[in-house]
């Protein structure tokens, strides 16, 4: 262990391992955005890989069903809050192993996950454990399920965290929490599974909320969150609440499934998946990011707040107050 710490430190020692139909990979969330877009690049790179949906109906799900390879691209329903579809995809992906004696497990990608905009105060305890179960302990649940097939067949396990599991920003405080616990469980892990053979990436994918689903439901979770408010808060928030919700009108709404055409996100995943050795943290940002997350580094608290506030660009109550008045 000491010296494969040490390789990577020096950065020798790595090389990327050849794929093939018998290595199998297995990836969650793929209805849509970044998990749609790694189904489809997995099968591009001539893996078989079960693509895990949300609703195996979805478009993007029947889109992957019709791929001109349907023995390299099998979709299963995965909803991470029901204890039964985790149990069913543990079988499934038993049964391909069992059937197919030269597949080889190479990597469970966790990458599902939900996100629901809004202060702390506005969001419905159904919204935040939402949030908590489904992206922190959901992936722990099915990681966990499938924690033997890892062992026995030295799969990588690749979670895709975020930025706000690096820095916290306002109104995504669940999500931020739900995304540090994932980021820190990661961390544990990497440490635990390294005695088995097991690698453990954290990867962080950068912002495309505007070609993903991830907030696809959010006037619906604003409207749910009004219909919560008693008469103070309505009093209180109302002219601010409708601000900061009319401007996040542009995220949402169900976007079509389309294939991302970021090939440096996908060198970077394909470093993560095939390098023999790879990091620990993989981010992909623009540069917009880098500067931020530099400036959060070394920023007293007071100025990290202010950055914060200019980094999400959103409605803030001072602002709709100043106008108001």
């Amino acid at each position: 262990m000491f010296r494969r710490a040490v390789t990577r430190i020096l950065g020798i020692g790595g090389r990327q391992l050849k794929v093939s139909p018998n290595n199998v990979v297995l990836i969650t969330g793929c209805d849509s955005g970044l998990g749609f877009s790694l189904a489809l690049y997995c099968h591009s790179l001539n893996m078989t890989v079960i693509s895990a949906c949300h609703n195996v109906n979805s478009d993007g799900a029947k889109m992957l069903q019709h791929l001109n390879d349907p023995k390299r691209m099998i979709t299963i329903e995965l909803d991470l809050l029901k204890p039964e579809t985790i149990t069913n995809t543990q079988q499934c992906l038993r049964d391909i192993l069992t059937n197919h004696n030269d597949y080889q497990f190479t990597a469970l990608v966790n990458n599902a996950g939900v996100m629901c905009f809004g202060e702390f105060e506005w969001q419905t305890w159904s919204q935040i454990e939402m949030q908590i179960n489904v992206n922190l302990l959901g992936t722990m649940r099915l990681t966990r399920e499938l924690m033997p097939l890892v062992r026995q067949h030295q799969a990588r396990i690749i979670n895709v965290t975020s930025h706000c599991g690096l820095q916290a920003l306002p109104s995504t405080s669940p999500y931020a929490a739900s995304k540090a616990g994932l980021r820190f469980w990661t961390d544990s892990l990497r440490i635990e599974m390294q005695s088995y053979g097991v690698e453990v990436v954290n990867f962080i994918p950068g912002s495309f909320v505007m070609s993903s689903n991830i907030s696809a439901r959010q006037q619906d979770h604003a409207k749910l969150m009004f219909n919560n408010f008693n008469r103070e808060q309505r009093e209180f928030y109302g002219t601010y609440f409708k601000r900061f919700n009319d401007y996040l009108n542009i995220i949402s709404g169900f976007k079509p499934a389309n294939s991302m055409n970021d090939t440096k996100l996908l060198e970077k995943f394909k470093d993560a998946l095939t390098n023999t050795q790879p990091k620990a943290l993989y981010i992909h940002e623009p540069w917009r990011y880098k500067i931020y997350r530099l400036l959060f580094s070394i920023c007293p608290a007071p100025l990290v707040d202010w950055l914060s506030i200019k980094f999400c660009a959103m409605p803030t109550y001072q602002q709709v107050q100043q106008e108001s008045n």
